[in-house]
């Protein structure tokens, strides 16, 4: 079971965020996204790769003894050399990357309808950019088991930014644990890819740490969970219902300014444990609020 820090309070909303079970989807455009690495591999994409090739960007000229690819001498340069010295072409290669997002769907993830709203509308957006700049994307959902219904393996086809749509918008979270996410972890591909990490991450640090160490291969991008409903808009008296959305208990709580206030710094606690296990590992988590932020997303992706 998770190691939350209050009973969540009891999702009476039934998924009213934007684009649960809609098409919000259609109305955005893809967003960039730089990597902060030069990837490999044979297949020509959008990103700066590593090497030097006959194809991609020009870089610069070089020596035909440096280079021996005929194919590529530019008489023009060569003809201007003093020293006669054939020059030929060289580029910097651009390389394709696989993308993929691991999606928590364990029972905490319930809560405010988040699967089916912000989290469909992330994905499918990054599926979509992903498509769009000729990368590959995959989709897996995992509670304490890997989803195979909730999972596409990768592939750039068009359309595929509303499978991945459909898939979530179906999705049940429910359950406890996040070991199925380790069984993700293993079916990504051996090169480096750009791994978005959905979660509340109300999951055992011990855990979080292990599931990092899966990931250590790509560039992760933790994407956290968050509710205002939760951990802002709580009112200073009131009787409130609570409910652990894992194992099903719940209770009433008398909701009063010491309690939430308390509530409240246990939130902040956790964001700022959370953000020094990240900043530990390099990673800079992106926080998924009442609704996706496509503007902001694309502005932290752009800034490495």
């Amino acid at each position: 079971m998770k190691d939350t820090l209050n009973d969540t309070v009891t999702d009476a909303r039934g998924g009213a965020a934007r684009g649960a079970g809609g098409n919000a989807g259609a109305e955005w455009q893809p967003i960039a996204y730089r990597l902060r690495w030069r990837p490999e591999g044979i297949l020509p994409g959008a990103h700066p790769g590593h090497g030097e090739g006959a194809e991609g960007q020009f870089r610069r000229h070089v020596p035909l003894l440096r280079q021996p690819d005929p194919r590529r001498i530019d008489l023009r340069v060569s003809l201007r050399d003093p020293f006669g010295e054939l020059h030929v072409r060289q580029f910097a290669p651009r390389r394709t990357v696989p993308v993929a997002a691991l999606v928590d769907l364990s029972g905490s993830m319930r809560f405010g309808g988040a699967v089916a709203g912000r989290v469909a509308d992330l994905c499918a957006l990054v599926a979509l950019s992903a498509v769009r700049a000729g990368d590959s994307f995959a989709l897996f959902g995992a509670d304490a088991r890997l989803r195979e219904e909730v999972t596409l393996p990768l592939a750039r086809r068009r359309g595929l930014e509303e499978e991945v749509r459909e898939r979530l918008l179906t999705a049940r979270p429910g359950g406890t644990g996040t070991e199925g996410l380790m069984d993700a972890a293993a079916r990504l591909p051996g090169r480096r890819g750009l791994v978005f990490l959905i979660s509340d991450f109300l999951m055992p640090p011990v855990a979080l740490e292990r599931l990092l160490d899966a990931l250590w291969r790509h560039d992760v991008v933790p994407v956290i969970l968050r509710d205002g409903g939760v951990e802002e808009r709580l009112p200073r008296w009131g009787l409130i219902e609570l409910g652990d959305l894992e194992t099903g208990r719940a209770r009433l709580v008398v909701m009063r300014p010491g309690l939430r206030a308390r509530w409240i710094e246990a939130a902040a606690a956790r964001r700022r444990a959370l953000a020094a296990l990240f900043a530990r590992r390099g990673l800079r988590p992106v926080e998924l609020g009442d609704a996706l932020d496509a503007d902001a997303l694309a502005q932290r992706l752009m800034e490495g």
